[in-house]
């Protein structure tokens, strides 16, 4: 069983875990939009790993692997991230899933708790995590507040300007810093001072010509179709182990050897070699 598209909306891919939550059904759900990819494995029905190749979600995943933070509450992370993609791509294959085995989390507990958490989420705080904004310190607060440790944590890093998505989604408890967000708010003790800034992109020298996007997003579906969600992360994986962010033409023939040597020996395309078949192939997809 294979099923794949496009989805707007989180409801969509809670319908797709309930399916297979329901059926029991061994597997991986591939997450992806323009902020990475996230796999989340299922034996039977229930998540018992995950990797990503976005820097929050994997130390999630190490602070899971750790003991510092709950399975089940670093999964409802997941989905609560999710539900904050404007849009995105899923993939479900169904198969025998070849992971280390680091959860046990219960599919549709952990959806129902998703579910009351994001009803019990204000409004305008949805919107402020969807702008990952970044707060400032307010020059009087209203009241007096009390804070536990985990407060605290949340108090500092919005103080030192971390952006609003960074601090929930690297917390312990979705929920937990969503209560501590309310209080701060409630009592005026940050303001909105900015959208988060994204990087500045490398600066390249005027003219150079750069492999366009979408040519290494078709190189991303060729692995992805061969070798599982799993695939698309080596395209990734292989830009920042040649340390660069843009592919330009001179750069290919290095790309694609380091790319190709990713892949295992034992991948197989109808018969062929994926080592052999895609050397050619991407080397012809990536011509500027």
């Amino acid at each position: 069983m294979e099923l794949k598209g496009e989805f707007k909306s989180i409801n969509e891919i809670l319908d797709l875990m309930q399916i297979v939550a329901l059926g029991k059904k061994d597997g991986e759900i591939n997450l992806r939009s323009s902020e990475g990819s996230i796999t989340l494995h299922f034996q039977h029905g229930v998540v018992v790993s995950f990797d990503s190749s976005i820097p929050l979600v994997r130390e999630l995943r190490d602070k899971v692997i750790n003991g510092s933070v709950p399975a089940n509450e670093a999964v409802k992370l997941i989905i609560h991230y999710v539900s904050y993609w404007t849009n995105g791509k899923f993939a479900f294959t169904e198969k025998p899933v070849d992971v280390k085995p680091f959860a046990a989390v219960d599919t549709m507990n952990i959806m129902m708790d998703y579910t009351k958490e994001s009803d019990e989420t204000p409004q305008e705080l949805q919107k402020l995590l969807r702008e990952n904004v970044v707060f400032t310190l307010s020059p009087t607060i209203k009241d007096e507040i009390t804070l536990d440790k985990f407060g605290w944590q949340i108090l500092v890093e919005l103080a030192n300007g971390k952006p609003l998505k960074s601090v929930v989604f690297s917390s312990s408890s979705y929920s937990d810093a969503i209560r501590i967000l309310v209080l701060l708010l409630r009592q005026g003790a940050f303001k909105v001072a900015e959208k988060a800034k994204t990087p500045a992109k490398e600066e390249l020298p005027e003219g150079t010509v750069v492999i366009p996007q979408e040519k290494l997003e078709k190189v991303k579906e060729l692995l992805a179709e061969a070798m599982g969600p799993m695939g698309e992360f080596l395209t990734d994986e292989t830009l920042e182990e040649m340390e660069i962010s843009h592919l330009t033409p001179d750069l290919v023939p290095k790309f694609v050897d380091v790319l190709i040597s990713k892949i295992p020996e034992s991948c197989m395309i109808e018969g062929e070699n994926c080592r052999e078949r895609f050397s050619k192939e991407f080397r012809e997809i990536l011509k500027p």
